[in-house]
């Protein structure tokens, strides 16, 4: 009879098994997590690694999307359920969420048998507690969310901080400077009697107001007064106007073709007539000037009525001059072909002037005819604003 023979060497390790045949296969088209309790079906490269097993009986790992359900199996078509509440113990991913093409999906095996429920306890009655409930199996603990009253505050190693359900918080209870990026002065000094908190470009500084001319300040606790020392200085008004009054022929100045000449000066119209409004006061007859014996604003008024002593065509202009170099204002140019009135013409400029500017009107014919300037003819300033 044949007798075994010895045991022969132990042969090679196997390779491992194909796609499907070592418990793992991917998705070929994309799916949706289904809603708790819901079903999708998932398309895989193959399903021959599944246990032949009564549906629902086991489970797959679906890659980023968690455990489900194995309901059916038709060829490469796995329909997968999505366990209710309770089922796991691990949360899936939240329903809708993309299962995406080549997803791995892995064999996890069945559901084990319901642990025993935990053993009953309770907390220390000699023990105060804070829960986020109310439990009343707890009977010293306060809920969070029935907190009404007073102020929860916390001490660690780094500091204290303080949960409040009142708008009063003790002051003791903070700590530190509020920088003014979360809403605070990013100061710590107490502010002295009168005090305000001034910007400064980058946060705030503690500084008193500062008082000016003819004003007092007074600071005390909580309050500041302001008073007037004493009245502002009255303005002080000054005005002048010269008018002529002579006529053409007997007191109207006359000038002559090619000239530039002051009609309100006596040096050079010694025949002239004129009247006026405090021509004393800053004008000056014998050059027709008026001089600014304060600073400030002045209005400058020139009305001319003006008459050709020819009939021949040319032009006149008038202008005001300013410390005898600058022409300031509108110059007027007017022309004539006859001997009739023309005008009147005006000029009027405000100028700010410095205590001693003076102001006149100049007139210029051209060399074709001489020109009266005629009753009426006015030069007027006053002064309007320091």
């Amino acid at each position: 009879m044949n007798v075994p023979g010895p045991q022969g060497a132990a042969g090679t390790n196997g390779t491992n098994g194909a796609n499907g045949l070592n418990a793992f296969t991917y998705t070929t088209a994309a799916a949706l997590v289904p809603p708790l309790g819901g079903y999708v079906v998932v398309q895989v490269q193959d399903s021959s690694f599944l246990p032949e097993s009564i549906a629902g009986q086991f489970f797959v790992s679906v890659q980023g999307c968690g455990y489900m359900q194995v309901v059916d199996v038709v060829g490469l078509s796995v329909t997968l359920g999505n366990p209710l509440p309770g089922v796991l113990s691990i949360p899936n991913a939240i329903p809708t969420t993309p299962i995406s093409i080549g997803a791995l999906i892995t064999l996890a095996g069945a559901i084990g048998p319901q642990g025993p429920a935990g053993a009953a306890g309770g907390a220390s009655s000699a023990a105060t507690y804070i829960v986020r409930t109310p439990d009343a199996s707890v009977p010293s603990a306060t809920a969070l969310n029935s907190f009404s009253s007073g102020y929860l505050k916390t001490q660690g190693s780094s500091g204290s901080g303080f949960l409040s359900t009142v708008a009063t918080v003790p002051v003791g209870d903070i700590s530190g400077v509020l920088p003014v990026a979360k809403g605070g002065t990013n100061l710590s000094t107490v502010p002295t009697n009168g005090q305000l908190l001034i910007g400064n470009g980058t946060g705030y500084t503690l500084a008193s107001l500062t008082a000016g001319s003819n004003i007092t300040i007074t600071p005390g606790a909580g309050t500041i007064s302001i008073a007037a020392t004493g009245a502002a200085a009255a303005f002080v008004y000054e005005t002048f106007t010269r008018r002529v009054s002579g006529t053409v022929g007997a007191g109207a100045p006359q000038i002559g073709p090619s000239l530039t000449k002051n009609p309100f000066s006596l040096t050079e119209f010694p025949s002239g007539s004129w009247t006026g409004i405090d021509t004393a006061s800053r004008f000056t007859a014998a050059t027709g000037r008026f001089t600014a014996a304060l600073a400030g604003y002045y209005r400058i008024d020139v009305a001319l009525m003006l008459s050709a002593d020819t009939g021949t065509s040319s032009t006149v202009s008038f202008k005001i001059r300013k410390n005898g170099t600058t022409d300031i204002g509108p110059a007027n140019i007017q022309s004539t072909n006859s001997t009739s009135l023309v005008g009147p013409f005006f000029i009027q400029y405000i100028d700010q002037a410095s205590a001693s500017d003076f102001y006149e009107v100049l007139v210029t014919t051209s060399a074709l005819n001489t020109y009266y300037i005629r009753e009426g003819a006015s030069f007027s300033i006053q002064r309007i604003q320091a």
